[in-house]
């Protein structure tokens, strides 16, 4: 027991003790630390070791011909994208102004602004002079139709004579050649497309290109007119007065469909005077208007000439002058009243055989069967005379026109009765 503590105390120091010294020797190595003192006054650790810079400037990284190549097409690209942006920017845009305008350098932009105002400008003028042109062939279409409406009604009116409409006939024929002639050529006018294609992705559709024009050609016209409209200068009235007109036909879709599909050549005679009719209420000219005038107005010679047929019918020896020896019918006046469409004839029937009132009977008969009249009626009868001076009967027809025959309304006060050509005025 004894050589076991000897050990102890010569050659081990227990564990607990040791703990305890090392723990005294750390709190005072913290402390010297702490306040930086030492016994000897020296740093506890030694100085970092010096590294020889000339060993770093021997080392290269390793080459490669992929990075290489990557970084100049990194450099490449970067200055191609600022590049794009400055160019872009200076063409497309008016923010770069400052600089394109110093250097005199162009702007696409405003050069295809510039661009699509000529095209605008030079298509609006073009379709200034096409619709002038389609007017005045317009114009003359109308004229000659004038004259093949006229001519197909006395081809087939019966009051006129077999003579007058074998001629009317004749001239139908020539009359349509020159009908076609004009037709054509107004046709190839019309259809012709108002717009122009723009290099501009803002007006690609067709419809929005034709409303551009329509509006532009429409402004240059009153613009136009707008300059005449207080002339007093009678040439500078008549340009004003086509311009007017010229609206009625940019947009005019129905009179551009009636002609686009029109065949003139298989239309009959009766066809065509419909055709030529119709085309007068769709197109606005002097030559339309004075035939709306005509077709307001009741045409009273044909109604003459229809009673003097009808009175032959029933009178053999009418308008012969054979009234005071052989006796018959014999008007002595006539009222038309237009606004009730009335017929009012006043007249006498002479007859050496006391039938004063049969003839007069058979007259209203004939009256009513007329194509052009209707309700005729015999206000009063009177009837004096003798055998051997014949018997004189007063006659007072009243009837009216059917409608639609011969005559129309009355004329609209709305008309543009001045506004005639000028071979009318003469």
């Amino acid at each position: 027991m004894a050589d076991t503590n000897q050990n102890i105390a010569v050659g081990q120091i227990n564990p607990l003790d040791q703990s305890s010294l090392q723990k005294g020797d750390e709190s005072n190595i913290l402390k010297n630390i702490v306040s930086n003192e030492t016994g000897e006054n020296q740093n506890i650790l030694e100085d970092a070791p010096e590294i020889d810079q000339t060993l770093l400037e021997e080392i290269e990284p390793p080459k490669s011909i992929l990075l290489l190549i990557l970084k100049i097409c990194f450099g490449v690209f970067c200055a191609a994208g600022v590049a794009s942006l400055a160019f872009f920017g200076s063409q497309l845009t008016a923010k770069l102004d400052f600089i394109t305008s110093r250097f005199d350098l162009p702007n696409i932009s405003n050069e295809l602004s510039s661009t699509n105002n000529e095209i605008i400008n030079l298509q609006t003028s073009i379709n200034l002079n096409r619709f002038l042109h389609l007017k005045g062939v317009l114009d003359e279409f109308g004229y000659i139709g004038d004259d093949f409406l006229t001519n197909y009604e006395i081809s087939n009116s019966q009051t006129v004579s077999s003579t007058d409409r074998a001629e009317s006939k004749a001239d139908l024929v020539k009359l349509r050649a020159q009908l076609k002639d004009n037709f054509l050529e107004a046709r190839g006018l019309i259809s012709e497309n108002i717009a122009a294609p723009l290099i501009d992705i803002n007006f690609q559709d067709t419809a929005q290109l034709d409303v551009l024009f329509i509006d532009k050609l429409k402004s240059a016209i009153n613009e136009k007119a707008t300059l005449l409209a207080k002339s007093t200068d009678e040439k500078a009235k008549r340009d004003h007065r086509n311009y007017t007109q010229i609206l009625s036909l940019i947009s005019n879709k129905e009179l551009k469909k009636s002609m686009i599909s029109t065949d003139l050549d298989s239309l009959s005679d009766k066809e065509l005077y419909e055709f030529v009719k119709k085309l007068n209420t769709l197109v606005v000219n002097d030559i339309t208007t004075i035939e709306k005038i005509k077709e307001k107005r009741i045409r009273w010679s044909d109604i003459i000439n229809e009673i003097d047929l009808t009175t032959m019918a029933v009178d053999s020896q009418y308008n012969e002058d054979f009234y005071d020896e052989l006796g018959g019918i014999r008007y002595t006046g006539y009222d038309f009243d237009t606004e009730k469409r009335s017929i009012s004839i006043v007249g006498e029937t002479k007859r050496f055989d006391t039938n004063n009132f049969t003839m007069i009977a058979n007259l209203i008969d004939a009256i009513n069967k007329s194509n052009l009249f209707e309700n005729a009626d015999m206000r009063s009868l009177s009837k004096s005379g003798s055998l051997a001076d014949g018997y004189v009967a007063i006659v007072k027809l009243t009837f009216k026109l059917q409608e639609g025959k011969n005559s129309a309304q009355p004329a609209d006060e709305s008309l543009e009765i001045d506004a005639l050509p000028d071979f009318v005025n003469n």
